[in-house]
């Protein structure tokens, strides 16, 4: 029963008891005057005019009986109506107290259904609201702290050899011709580096404050795909890296920014280089349509990642083993990931089941518009 309801039925049954009250009072006078008046000592000694006073006379007495009375029911009726209202209060009292110490995790147990309980669930909701923002400003914090420090060490290492490589031209130790053309090729190679690195990140910033212009069009996206492949197989043999494209669904195509989608594709085939284990890696790309998505696979034969790691992988400057530190930047997953999620897609890694690690990007058809044309 709601509180408005209990109020507006204590209210009647306060006027009926007050009602029921008078009627009482009324009645035992005159039951009381009327017992008296039959006594026989009352009618030895007095006439119909005493049982009259008589009469009035308990009529004051039996009106304070009942004001005592009436004041004692009234005040059960209050205290249990306001018991009622301020112990809801009193909780929410006690859960704000709690908000305002942090603790996010507290939720207010309210069973009644009254006017209390929509304050009290949407209390909870505001509470799960704080503690999933809460969560989020502490990932955003231990993120920046990472995004820093991996900066610094990402510009420090090359820095510090540029620096003793100037410091070996500068006090003469590169004497020769050959060692001044090979310190100088340390250097230039070092600052294309630290460019690289500024540049992604200037990139990946642009991306994360949601400021980087995408021009979306139509595209065959395994045309695309064969044919950047084409294109760079001679370069990536010479980084070690063999890549397969598997038969695929043909002319599929896809809305997006396809020279966002060509970074990306680099920056997954930069990863399997970079990390490979063997003389000659290889990556094999393969495209499937399941349900109403898109899924293109990129799997390699490299050394993976532990379990645990994986959904780390596309954090900024996160590198999964510590050896891999002089290895790249960390930023070309996490600037893929931000592109495929500006383009309506999903992007993650798995283990495969023989090794290597497989990066499987997926467009849902309803959001990203597919087109499946025959040839």
């Amino acid at each position: 029963m709601t509180i408005k309801r209990q109020l507006f039925f204590s209210h009647v049954r306060m006027v009926l008891v007050t009602i029921g009250g008078i009627l009482v009072a009324f009645l035992t006078n005159r039951i009381v005057a009327l017992i008296i008046y039959r006594t026989r000592e009352f009618r030895e000694y007095a006439d119909f005019e005493s049982f009259r006073k008589l009469n009035w006379n308990l009529t004051p007495v039996l009106f304070v009986v009942f004001i005592v009375f009436f004041s004692i029911i009234n005040s059960i009726l209050s205290h249990r109506m306001t018991k009622k209202i301020i112990r809801p209060l009193d909780i929410l009292g006690d859960g704000v107290r709690q908000i305002k110490e942090n603790n996010f995790a507290y939720r207010i147990a309210y069973s009644n259904n009254d006017e209390f309980r929509p304050v009290c669930d949407a209390f909870n909701h505001m509470a799960t609201q704080l503690e999933a923002s809460a969560g989020q400003r502490l990932k955003d914090e231990t993120n920046r702290r990472e995004l820093l420090a991996g900066i610094s060490h990402d510009l420090l290492t090359p820095l510090t050899t540029i620096n003793g490589y100037l410091d070996g031209l500068e006090s003469g130790v590169a004497s020769t011709p050959e060692m001044r053309e090979k310190y100088f090729a340390t250097i230039k190679n070092n600052t294309v580096g630290m460019k690289h690195i500024i540049e992604q990140l200037f990139l990946f910033s642009k991306l994360d404050m949601d400021e980087f212009s995408f021009s979306p069009q139509r595209f065959d996206i395994m045309r695309v795909i064969s044919e950047m492949i084409e294109e760079l197989a001679e370069e990536y043999a010479m980084k070690g890296l063999a890549i397969t494209v598997n038969d695929s669904p043909k002319n599929v195509f896809v809305h997006a920014d396809v020279t966002q989608f060509r970074r990306v594709l680099v920056n997954i085939l930069e990863n399997s280089a970079r990390y490979r284990e063997k003389e000659t890696g290889h990556m094999e790309i393969s495209a499937s349509l399941e349900n109403n998505f898109l899924q293109l696979k990129f799997a390699d034969d490299g050394p993976g990642v532990s379990s645990g790691e994986l959904s780390s992988l596309f954090n900024a400057f996160y590198r999964a083993d510590p050896s891999r530190h002089t290895k790249g930047s960390g930023l070309g997953l996490a600037i893929s990931m931000k592109i495929i999620e500006r383009s309506g897609g999903t992007i993650h890694a798995e283990n495969g089941e023989s090794g290597g690690l497989i990066v499987i990007i997926r467009f849902p058809i309803g959001r990203f518009p597919i087109e499946t044309e025959t040839a």
